[in-house]
């Protein structure tokens, strides 16, 4: 009986903490965040907002936090703007931008439409050394 009361504390205390791991949490459904599949176990969307600001344009802000201790990861994000009738918008902050996250960390990207006819985006992040050809006059390697 001694025996059995320490097993059954063993297997409760191991059901315990295997509940207790931080895995992350996925994006909220809501959200218009896509992440490359490459980038799923690496970084992770932590917080996106959107409003329309005094001067009539879109603007829109996101989170993202790097889930690797001990490594930087690389990506780019790009930000699709869309009309009230679903049709793409051509913008200049349309095209892709750099992301670096150092080890563990976070940081927050804001982003404004230029133009009032914004109704809705979507927001693509993709693996960076797969897609640099994408940003022009791009020379700088990250290491």
């Amino acid at each position: 009986m001694k025996y059995l009361s320490k097993i059954i504390i063993g297997i409760t205390a191991v059901i315990f903490f295997a509940g207790c791991q931080n895995t992350p949490a996925p994006a909220h459904p809501n959200w218009p965040i896509s992440i490359d599949n490459s980038l799923r176990n690496k970084i992770i969307v932590t917080n996106s907002v959107s409003k329309e600001r005094v001067d009539g344009l879109a603007q829109v802000q996101f989170a993202l936090k790097n889930l690797l201790p001990h490594t930087a990861v690389n990506a780019l994000y790009q930000v699709q703007w869309f009309d009230k009738n679903g049709f793409k918008i051509t913008s200049i902050t349309g095209g892709f931008h750099k992301i670096h996250l150092a080890p563990g960390e976070s940081e927050i990207y804001n982003i404004v439409a230029t133009s009032a006819n914004v109704r809705t985006y979507k927001i693509n992040i993709v693996n960076y050394a797969k897609n640099k050809e994408r940003i022009p006059n791009e020379t700088k390697e990250y290491r």
